[in-house]
């Protein structure tokens, strides 16, 4: 760097102005040019420090071509490497696109996946569900195939036992065409939905009357679902159903059944039986002509007069037209029985012969603050009916309940 300030050094001394005498002279002669006046210090000199002043341009010229040079190699180098990690970046982007695609055409599959194993994982419970209905569907069936595969059985001169669900009910061989009805049913009975809300609203324990047993199909039910801590109370005035009540009874070992010989009725007494050629038409009213028919006295009485303790769960009536009068004579059971059921067959042709309509047959019930339920015999359901609905009927059995009770909840649990 010593170059470069010596030239600037004599460049200022040359380019520097004379200096002033103490005294001008008042008209001092044209001297010549300030640069004439050093013209030899630059002769002199100049040769000398020339060469000087050049090696010194050239060499900072040099340093600085070097520099940049330098600074240009540096330049291209980082020209390249950006090339290069653009190439790279692009390179990585195109990768990213790829996979990304990827991930979405996996995530596609997995949701089809994932929807076909819902699907077959449904399909795997709806199967489970129908294998663990197997049991449920062949067993009874198996049961109902065991059960009625067997023979008849000749009992004694009188009687043939038939084999039904809860045990052996027997039927007088003098009516083939009743015994045959009872073979051909299921193993539930002629009336499998009535027997199944017996079984609902019958509970051990309970008290149960059934008024016009007959040969104790339902009574057979009554009692198994009672048990031996419970009280059946059967009556059945006419003698032939009764001797094969009391066979059943003994042959299915029910002690706590108790078969008596009486009609059910709204006062106690002795009245007339009109007893029907028809195994079960038989009443305390009198019979169509064109049905054939005898007459025997029989004694009647009150449900509130032989009820043990004066308690009553369920009563049962099948009395051809005469329900209203049972009902007559168990208004002190409906009192004090808050929880009282009642089931009884409804005829509107047996209530035409009696003198009494659908509606007041109904309403006598509703009186005594029950609600109506039709059963359904094929099925066991109940459901709400009242005297214009039921009135379409032939006949069928309605449950009667108190509402909100627990026997109406009972009839209704499925």
């Amino acid at each position: 760097m010593r170059p470069a300030r010596l030239d600037l050094a004599i460049s200022s001394a040359m380019r520097a102005p004379a200096a002033e005498t103490p005294e001008a002279s008042p008209s001092p002669p044209a001297g010549p040019p300030p640069r004439r006046r050093f013209g030899f210090a630059r002769r002199l000199i100049g040769p000398v420090l020339s060469p000087v002043a050049n090696y010194a341009r050239r060499y900072l010229q040099a340093s600085v071509e070097h520099e940049l040079r330098q600074a240009q190699a540096h330049l291209n180098v980082l020209s390249a490497d950006l090339h290069a990690t653009q190439a790279r970046l692009d390179h990585t982007q195109s990768l990213l696109h790829l996979v990304l695609q990827q991930q979405q055409v996996a995530t596609a599959t997995l949701q089809t996946l994932s929807a076909q194993l819902s699907h077959v994982q449904n399909r795997g419970d709806q199967a489970y569900g129908e294998l663990a209905r197997l049991p449920g569907l062949f067993g009874p069936r198996f049961d109902e195939l065991e059960i009625k595969a067997r023979p008849l059985i000749h009992y004694d001169a009188e009687s043939t036992a038939i084999r039904m669900r809860d045990g052996y009910i027997l039927a007088p061989t003098a009516l083939p065409t009743f015994v045959t009805m009872l073979a051909n049913a299921t193993s539930r009975g002629l009336e499998p939905g009535t027997g199944d809300v017996l079984r609902r609203l019958v509970q051990p324990g309970m008290v149960v009357a059934d008024v016009g047993a007959n040969i104790g199909l339902l009574t057979l039910i009554m009692a198994w679902a009672a048990g031996p801590a419970g009280k059946v109370i059967a009556f059945e005035p006419e003698a032939i159903p009764r001797a094969n009540l009391e066979k059943m009874r003994h042959l299915n070992g029910l002690s706590w059944v108790e078969v008596r010989d009486q009609a059910v009725g709204a006062q106690a007494g002795q009245l007339t039986f009109h007893v029907s050629d028809i195994i079960g038409h038989s009443s305390l009213y009198a019979l169509p002509e064109t049905e054939g028919s005898r007459e025997i006295q029989v004694e009647v009485v009150r449900l509130d007069d032989v009820a043990p303790a004066k308690r009553m769960d369920v009563v049962k009536i099948d009395v051809e037209g005469a329900e209203l009068d049972v009902l007559a004579g168990m208004s002190g059971l409906i009192a004090k029985n808050k929880d009282l059921a009642i089931v009884a067959e409804f005829g509107p042709e047996h209530l035409g012969r009696v003198g009494q309509t659908p509606a007041q047959w109904f309403k006598a019930f509703a009186d005594a603050g029950f609600k109506a339920y039709i059963i359904d015999e094929a099925t066991g359901a109940a459901e709400p009916t009242n005297a214009k609905a039921a009135a379409k009927v032939v006949s069928a059995n309605i449950a009667f309940v108190r509402a909100g009770g627990d026997a109406e909840k009972r009839l209704l649990a499925r």
